[in-house]
C-alpha cells in the first residue's frame, strides 16, 4: 500500500514495478493510480490524473486504457468512476486492501471481505483449493496470472454460517439465520459500470444494515418456499415439480 506522506513526488516510472508487480492484484494496481495522483493526495483533491500507459499490464478494461479525443462520454464516464473509486478505497478508514482482497471494517463492528478479478469485472469471496489459484490471463502479451478461485458475487463476512442478525438491524435484529459457507450474494447490475458497482458495495458494506436486512428477507422466503412445498409433498418433493 503506497501513501506517500511528504511533498516529494516520486516519478512514476520508480514507484511501479513493471517487471514483477502481479498487475491482477488491487494492490499492484492501487499502485499506478497512486503514482499518477500523488499531487492530489498531498493537496487532498479529487484525483483527475489518469495513467499513461501503465493499465496495459492489467485486466481493466482495454476500452479504457489510452485516452484519446474521439473518446465517448460513457468511456470518460468510467475513468472518472475508477479515479473516483481508487480514491475512496485509498482514503476509506474502513478499508484495507492486500494483494487481491478487500477487506471492509463497518461501522457497526462486522467485517466483511472479497476478491476482485478485473479481467471479468467481478467480485467474489476465495474458494480454497489444494492449489489455490487458477489463470487468470492479463495485459497485451496475455500473460498468465495467479488468481484464487472465486465464489461470484459472493461476499465473506465475519459472522460465519449460522449468524444472528446484529441488533441494529430494523425488523430482523436478533433473529438467528443461516448463510451457507459465511458468505452473502449481492450481485452487480449487469448494465452498471463495474466502478461504479463496486463503489457502492463498498459503501453497503461499511454500514452494513441494508446487506443482513436483505440476507434476512431472502432466507425467510426460501423457508417459506421450503414450508409451503413440504406440506403439498409430505412425502417428497418430486423431480418435476416445477411442472406441476
Amino acid at each position: 500500500m503506497v501513501r506517500p506522506n511528504d511533498k516529494s513526488i516520486i516519478p512514476p516510472d520508480d514507484m511501479i514495478d513493471h517487471n514483477n508487480a502481479n498487475f491482477s492484484q488491487i494492490e499492484n494496481i492501487m499502485t499506478i493510480f497512486v503514482a499518477y495522483n500523488q499531487v492530489n493526495i498531498q493537496q487532498g483533491t479529487p484525483w483527475d490524473n489518469w495513467p499513461e500507459w501503465e493499465l496495459c499490464l492489467t485486466a481493466i478494461n482495454p476500452d479504457i486504457h489510452f485516452e484519446v479525443e474521439e473518446d465517448s462520454n460513457e468511456i470518460k464516464a468510467v475513468r472518472e468512476h475508477w479515479l473516483a473509486v481508487m480514491q475512496f478505497i485509498h482514503d476509506s478508514e474502513h478499508i484495507e486492501f492486500d494483494g487481491y482482497a478487500i477487506t471492509v471494517n463497518g461501522v457497526h463492528g462486522n467485517t466483511f471481505n472479497f476478491v476482485i478479478c478485473f479481467q471479468t469485472e467481478m467480485w467474489g469471496d476465495p474458494i480454497m483449493t489444494k492449489d489455490g489459484e487458477e489463470e487468470c490471463f492479463s495485459g497485451i502479451g496475455l500473460v498468465p496470472m495467479p488468481f484464487p478461485h472465486i465464489m461470484p458475487s459472493e461476499i465473506g463476512h465475519s459472522l460465519g454460517p449460522l449468524w444472528v442478525c446484529p441488533e441494529h438491524v430494523p425488523k430482523y435484529g436478533g433473529e438467528q439465520f443461516y448463510c451457507s459457507e459465511g458468505s452473502i450474494c449481492i450481485s452487480k447490475d449487469i448494465d452498471g459500470a463495474f466502478p461504479l458497482a463496486l463503489y457502492s458495495l463498498l459503501n453497503l458494506c461499511i454500514d452494513d444494515t441494508k446487506i443482513w436486512a436483505d440476507a434476512c428477507a431472502r432466507d425467510l422466503e426460501l423457508h417459506d418456499n421450503l414450508h409451503r412445498m413440504n406440506e403439498k409433498w409430505p412425502g417428497g418433493i418430486p423431480e418435476d415439480w416445477e411442472y406441476q
